[in-house]
């Protein structure tokens, strides 16, 4: 990958990787750009990523770069201009990329993702409704656990802005020391964000609950791609989850623990979220 492409898609990660093949010489390998949704530092997706660019590279004889962009709302809007042939995304900007611009549901990752409110150990609470006239801090405002959250937190008689108020961090990271500075009384924060927290900031938190549990990442194919193409990359995406060494490396580092093909109706799951999902994006 050149600098000039390196601008271009503005990344903060890439990665390139070919096969040796033994025809490597009288034929151009081609090129898979594979976006990662920026949900955690680009350091820890970094290394939790190069497992899988291995083995797609591999198996599909091709150089595979990997990128993210600077936020959720750069990174969708990545997407939808096409920079990417495969993508992995939160649900609900997975619907829209579909939606809008043809995105093609490959397989869906598993476990469903938690969401939980942590509290430093420091100064604990016991309910929910200790957060009234107090701070809560975001992992990420844009997420699908924050839109359900505050659902929740409505659903218990406690509305944002009239109840509690809310502040959000540039990176996932710095979530845990915010609640141990005291800035916020608690965390909203799913739980692969808290397991990318330092361990030595995590082990002075504590749970207060698993308020939901919504839909893992989906990885989508570029509706560039011609149908055997995606139907390949599907084919790679299971075969890594199942059994192959490099999909083990990719789930013991990132708490994920398969990819399966997208059940009937998770995309249409994610409607109710839709309008919101494009408020946030725009705002």
């Amino acid at each position: 990958m050149t600098s000039t492409s390196v601008s271009r898609r503005e990344a903060l990660l890439v990665l390139a990787g070919a096969l040796a093949a033994p025809h490597a010489a009288q034929a151009q390998p081609s090129i898979l750009e594979l976006g990662v949704l920026p949900n955690i530092s680009p350091r820890v997706l970094l290394a939790q990523y190069e497992p899988m660019r291995k083995f797609l590279a591999r198996e599909m004889q091709a150089t595979v770069q990997v990128s993210t962009a600077p936020g959720w709302s750069a990174f969708h809007a990545r997407t939808v201009a096409l920079e990417y042939d495969l993508v992995v995304t939160a649900a609900h900007l997975a619907r829209l990329a579909q939606l809008d611009k043809g995105f093609v549901p490959l397989v869906s990752y598993a476990p469903p993702i938690k969401g939980m409110l942590v509290f430093a150990k420091a100064r604990p609470i016991a309910a929910v409704s200790e957060l009234k006239g107090g701070t809560l801090v975001l992992s990420n405002p844009q997420s699908l656990v924050t839109f359900r959250g505050m659902n929740w937190l409505d659903e218990n008689g406690l509305q944002r802005d009239r109840d509690f108020r809310t502040i959000s961090t540039p990176t996932d990271d710095s979530v845990g020391n915010v609640v141990l500075r005291g800035d916020a009384i608690a965390a909203m924060i799913s739980g692969g964000e808290f397991l990318a927290i330092p361990e030595a900031i995590r082990q002075q938190l504590q749970l207060l609950t698993v308020f939901a549990e919504v839909p893992g990442f989906v990885a989508l194919a570029s509706p560039r791609l011609a149908g055997p193409r995606a139907d390949a990359l599907k084919a790679h995406l299971l075969g890594f989850a199942n059994g192959a060494e490099e999909g083990k490396a990719f789930f013991a580092s990132t708490g994920f623990v398969a990819m399966r093909e997208v059940a009937p109706g998770l995309m249409e799951s994610m409607d109710p979220y839709v309008a919101a999902t494009r408020r946030m994006l725009s705002a």
